[in-house]
This record gives C-alpha cells, sequence and structure tokens, in this order.
C-alpha cells in the first residue's frame, strides 16, 4: 500500500496500517546542513542563483596611474555557455573596462566604488543583451 501525501501532510502508522490522518501548515525551507536557520538574504541569493546564473568579474587597477592593469575577465556558471557566448562575454568586458576607465579617469580612487561601477555596469549589460538578471559579483584587486 502506498500512501500518497504533500507537503505538510500527517501520516500515521498504526498496526492496523498507514493513513494519512491531518494536515499541518508546511512551506519550503533551504537548509545548508552547517546551520539550523538560513536568512531571507540567503533564500533569495540561492535562488537568484539557481534562476539566472553568476556572472563574475575581475579586474585589475592601479589606482595610484588611473588605470586597468589587467582584465576585466568574465567567469560565468549558469548565465550563458561560454564557448558558444565568446562575442558576447568579449562585449561585456569591453563595457566593463570602459565604465572601470571612466570612474578612474573621474577620480575614482576607492575600491568598494570601483566594484559597485563593475557591478553596476556589468549589471546593465547583462540585462540588457539576455534580458537575464544573474547575480554579479565585481572582484576589483589593486596593485
Amino acid at each position: 500500500r502506498v500512501v500518497l501525501c504533500e507537503d505538510g501532510d500527517v501520516i500515521t502508522i498504526t498496526d492496523d496500517g498507514i493513513e494519512r490522518t491531518d494536515r499541518v501548515p508546511a512551506g519550503m525551507l533551504y537548509v545548508d546542513g552547517i546551520v539550523g536557520d538560513v536568512g531571507q538574504g540567503v533564500l533569495r541569493d540561492r535562488r537568484v542563483l539557481a534562476e539566472e546564473g553568476v556572472v563574475v568579474v575581475v579586474v585589475t587597477v592601479d589606482v595610484g596611474a588611473a588605470k586597468v592593469l589587467v582584465g576585466p575577465e568574465i567567469i560565468t556558471r549558469g548565465w550563458v555557455y561560454a564557448p558558444e557566448a565568446e562575442d558576447l562575454i568579449e562585449e561585456g568586458c569591453e563595457a566593463v573596462a570602459t565604465a572601470v576607465e571612466r570612474a578612474l579617469k573621474n577620480g575614482t580612487r576607492d575600491v568598494d566604488a570601483l566594484e559597485k561601477e563593475v557591478r553596476r555596469a556589468a549589471g546593465k549589460f547583462v540585462s540588457e543583451r539576455t534580458k537575464r538578471r544573474p547575480m554579479i559579483v565585481p572582484v576589483v584587486m589593486e596593485t
């Protein structure tokens, strides 16, 4: 015998058999196995990662000389299949490089502010070109 049940169904097992006897309120809970409770921010991030993917943008700058030294490089997971989207990724790198160079030229020297600019430029490019909103992770390294 098989009892078909859904989230929230209470199943009672006795000597006479098994049956669905009650219902309790139940919802989805994502557990990572390390901590007992996860916050709404973590759940939101997991949802975005699962549905839209992630785009990591890495760039190295010399803030003193106000110039980009290396990159930007774009690494993706779950957004586009990189080997088939090389042109798109290259255009994204160019858009981010232009934004970072403009910010440096305008006097931005704070790494946090540069990371915000990378996130803004990459997010705008990705959204306009693919109509998707993956998680954007900017990594700005300075020398």
